[in-house]
């Protein structure tokens, strides 16, 4: 039997050996796990925005017309089997430490990050389950990331931005250069029509010469298909049309129609959520982790009647930022234009790196907005349920390790009201 309480040690001490980009040691592993032979249909998505809700439609789309599919994303929210979701459902703890044990036992060297370790958890499971399409969101970048060791038959390339500069290079062409790579010959390659026209002839240009020779691909031309959104497209119905243009490519199913969708239901991105006894606000949670990814949300955001109505509350934590100033930009314009009852400031806790402290932050509110700061995102949930109503909506965004706390603080707040409840009433 598995020793739970090992692995899961194991597992959160790989997160002491930071972040690698690069394909060597996954290859390696996949090879030494006999990963490279068999696999599922397989799909595989880059991009700066949005990458993550398209998996999710894609899939969801998938499971409505019974076609078996593993999903492989990150980060994850509150428990790290979200990353690997089979039919939409995170995958059960006692299938995950199986599969995490022969990772760790083909970890000699101790070299494999958190990262790759649980990419090669969702491959064993993706092999072990037998699905039949396999989702892979990249997690960094597309060239080096560890994803790209697996071999794919449609990749998808969503919005582009700034992001990870000192990491996928400081213009926009750079960075699309970058996850171009994911790119395989002879296959398609579908990318959301860019507004740069540069980035659009680099990705161009990097398709008619795809391949990885180092990981036994031939170079070969990929077959770039646009696909146009709609400008008054919303963040669920951008993820939905591009799913469905990666649906039209899936080639065991070309004779089974793209299902009809209203919406996705991905958690932390446009995610609403309300307390089961109907007394406490509302919230809308969002991962707006960059400045691209945020203008976008609050331009949504900006056309709910709670936000125009004032009868909203603002809380806001992020991981450090290349740009904070450009990140706030449309946030701060939001709050002026509709300004909140309050705002709330918090710190993102478990990501990679330190969030911004909420002093840092505060100064860059309007003062006369009321203000109060909250490190722990605990704290800020308890006083926001116990403040405000089901009258108000609490727009929780920023960092996506920040709508993780908040969601479990939510989780834990109506956990511990029901716990008093049933107490009360032995007690009567």
């Amino acid at each position: 039997m598995v020793d739970h309480a090992e692995m899961r040690a194991w597992l959160e001490s790989t997160k002491q050996r930071g972040m690698s980009l690069g394909l060597t040691n996954t290859a390696r592993a996949l090879n030494a796990l006999g990963m490279k032979k068999k696999r599922p249909f397989t799909v595989h998505v880059a991009g700066s925005n949005g990458k993550g809700t398209c998996c999710a439609a894609l899939t969801a789309a998938l499971s409505l017309r019974g076609i078996s599919n593993l999903l492989f994303s990150s980060p994850h929210l509150i428990q790290v089997e979200e990353r690997i979701r089979v039919n939409g459902e995170s995958i059960a703890s006692s299938l995950f430490d199986e599969a995490l044990e022969r990772v760790h036992k083909i970890d000699e060297g101790g070299e494999l990050t958190f990262f790759e370790v649980t990419f090669l958890t969702a491959m064993i499971l993706a092999n072990q389950i037998g699905v039949e399409v396999l989702v892979l969101e990249t997690g960094l970048g597309g060239r080096l990331d560890a994803t790209r060791t697996v071999a794919a038959d449609v990749c998808l390339i969503t919005s582009l931005s700034l992001e990870h500069t000192d990491v996928l290079g400081a213009t926009l062409p750079e960075i699309a250069k970058e996850k171009a790579a994911i790119a395989r010959p002879n296959s398609p390659l579908i990318v959301r029509k860019p507004e740069n026209a540069e980035v659009m002839r680099v990705i161009e240009t990097v398709a008619l010469n795809a391949g990885n020779e180092a990981l036994g691909e031939e170079k070969g031309s990929a077959h770039v298909e646009i696909v146009a959104i709609p400008e008054d497209a919303t963040y669920h119905a951008e993820a939905i049309v591009l799913a469905e243009a990666v649906w039209k490519r899936l080639s065991m199913i070309s004779d089974t129609t793209f299902p009809r969708m209203s919406g996705v239901n991905w958690p932390a991105r446009m995610q609403r959520w309300s307390s089961p006894s109907g007394h406490a606000p509302t919230y809308l949670l969002d991962g707006a982790h960059n400045p691209s990814g945020m203008e976008r949300s609050m331009s949504e955001i900006c056309r709910l009647p709670a936000v125009i109505s004032g009868a909203w509350v603002l809380l806001f934590g992020t991981s450090p930022q290349v740009n904070l100033a450009a990140m706030l930009r449309p946030l701060l314009a939001a709050c002026n234009e509709f300004p909140p009852q309050c705002i709330v400031l918090s710190e993102p806790q478990g990501g990679r790196y330190p969030a911004v402290p909420v002093g840092e932050l505060f100064n860059e509110f309007d003062s006369s907005i009321p203000t109060h700061l909250y490190p722990q995102p605990a704290m800020a949930v308890e006083y926001l349920m116990k403040q405000f109503s089901t009258d108000t909506c609490v727009v929780s965004i920023g960092s996506l390790y920040m709508q993780g706390n908040v969601l479990q603080s939510l989780n834990q707040f109506i956990q511990q009201n029901d716990d008093a409840k049933q107490s009360n009433k032995k007690g009567d």
